[in-house]
């Protein structure tokens, strides 16, 4: 009977790392994973919110892009209305955003945005910038120049650690580069939630990013993190319909 106890017990804490350890591998932007709650006393994997901000949790998670914000807060603010959300300037002058979902589904992030403005003297090489995304997040599953703003690259990435039954929807429902409207890919760098929901599709979770470039100098870049069914406990995508 001992042993028996032994080994379950054994088992279940074996079990109970792996999820933890799978739990943990998720994208980041800025330390931020999609599903963190806002309040620390839901904290998820063991990270809550304010440690991100402050830097407890080290500097080196895994499948993070854009840095950490230890050490680089200029200012942060919470709004609560028309939803909840914290907008975040940095002192290198990009701007965090975190969306948090309904208070039914526990206020927890269902987009995380960060944006760096344009650069009048770029000294980075705009590959180096997609060489550190694709680094932690992978190839992207779609990517394309907009027919009217070449210099403009848009890569999305689809989150392979969804369970494979929502994963296999999503990529079914992506789009190929080549069956997507001129206009959806010029108007994709300031498209809405639902034309997102219309193009990627309304169970999309992943990140998109939008790099601008002059002569492979980084001169503008977007990035963005999000759970398109998360995101419709805060507002109706369902009217979603094509503009043309």
């Amino acid at each position: 009977m001992f042993f028996r106890t032994f080994a379950l017990l054994t088992l279940t804490a074996s079990l109970a790392f792996a999820r933890t350890a799978i739990a943990a591998d998720r994208m980041r932007l800025v330390s931020i994973p999609l599903d963190i709650p806002l309040e620390d006393t839901q904290a998820l994997d063991n990270q809550a919110l304010e440690g991100l901000y402050q830097g407890d949790y080290g500097t080196h998670l895994k499948m993070n892009v854009g840095g950490y914000i230890a050490h680089n807060l200029k200012s942060s603010g919470l709004t609560d209305f028309p939803f909840k959300f914290i907008t975040t300037e940095l002192k290198d002058g990009r701007t965090l955003e975190l969306w948090f979902s309904s208070a039914d589904d526990g206020n927890k992030t269902f987009g995380v945005s960060l944006q760096t403005p344009y650069i009048e003297k770029p000294t980075r090489d705009v590959s180096d910038a997609s060489a550190e995304i694709q680094s932690a997040w992978g190839k992207p599953d779609l990517e394309f120049a907009p027919p009217e703003v070449p210099a403009q690259q848009v890569e999305v990435f689809v989150d392979h650690t969804m369970p494979r039954e929502r994963l296999d929807a999503v990529l079914a429902r992506l789009p190929k580069a080549d069956t997507m409207t001129a206009d959806d890919r010029n108007k994709f760098w300031d498209s809405d939630l639902r034309d997102y929901v219309r193009v990627l599709g309304a169970r999309f979770r992943g990140g998109i990013a939008i790099v601008n470039q002059q002569k492979g100098k980084l001169v503008q870049e977007k990035i963005m993190l999000f759970d398109l069914v998360r995101t419709a406990t805060v507002f109706n995508l369902e009217e979603a319909r094509p503009q043309h």
